[in-house]
């Protein structure tokens, strides 16, 4: 049977990279995506383009993936969009309170290509095309696609760096955790787990009652040198 219909797919991530790569992705299966970069944004987005399919991110500002689920669900043109969790950070109580709220599927980042096209086809109920000139092909760190997924991060890179050079100097440590969780979910996908394990460390010394801030500044200086052009300077001062 021909099928007319293009399908919409809805990206909900404060993660420009995470937007980007699912983006490019999605392109390459003759798909339209919308996107932003929370939950607020994400049912407003809903309401008005009614996407096949949402993907959603659970830690994000404003709005985060559960309480979007939540709304999405007592929402009547909303709550028969499947909605796929796709997060750095699924524990055990994450996983259970997107199920309960409504998360048809939940897959972890790092991302494996292949299975999330096989959910995608799952929630539209047939199977995307994918274009006759991509390459894409499951994601190993190794391929064609992780290197440009990785040019686009190290691209975009600069203005993260400034904003963590700034916010460790204001010692800052609310905008850090946001800056690292948001790196820390990008990295293994983009080649660089080095720096996801970097960002790992970091929000969890952040957590605790008494930061080591000598120990931030290491950290943040050692992710710099995974990166190339990045030199910016900490203050340790304070």
């Amino acid at each position: 049977m021909f099928r007319v219909k293009t399908p919409l797919i809805l990206i909900v991530d404060d993660s420009d990279i995470t937007r980007d790569s699912l983006t490019r992705i999605f392109d390459d299966y003759n798909c339209k995506t919308e996107t932003c970069e929370d939950g607020l944004y994400g049912i407003q987005k809903a309401i008005t383009h009614k996407p096949d399919v949402i993907i959603l991110d659970i830690l994000m500002p404003n709005l985060d993936g559960i309480k979007t689920l939540q709304i999405k669900k007592v929402i009547d043109d909303l709550k028969n969009i499947p909605v796929i969790i796709l997060s750095g950070n699924v524990n055990k109580s994450n996983m259970i309170a997107a199920i309960e709220n409504g998360a048809d599927k939940v897959l972890l980042k790092p991302f494996n290509v292949d299975e999330l096209i096989e959910t995608i086809n799952e929630m539209l109920g047939y199977k995307l095309e994918k274009k006759e000139k991509s390459e894409l092909q499951k994601v190993d760190f190794k391929d064609d696609v992780v290197a440009d997924l990785q040019k686009i991060f190290i691209e975009s890179f600069p203005s993260q760096k400034k904003i963590i050079v700034e916010s460790v100097n204001l010692r800052d440590k609310n905008r850090l955790k946001t800056v690292f969780h948001q790196i820390k979910g990008i990295g293994n996908t983009v080649g660089l787990p080095q720096v996801s394990d970097i960002c790992r460390n970091l929000e969890f010394n952040l957590s605790s009652e008494k930061i080591d801030w000598n120990f931030v500044i290491n950290q943040c200086e050692k992710m710099f040198s995974f990166i190339p052009n990045n030199f910016i300077e900490l203050d340790s001062g304070k």
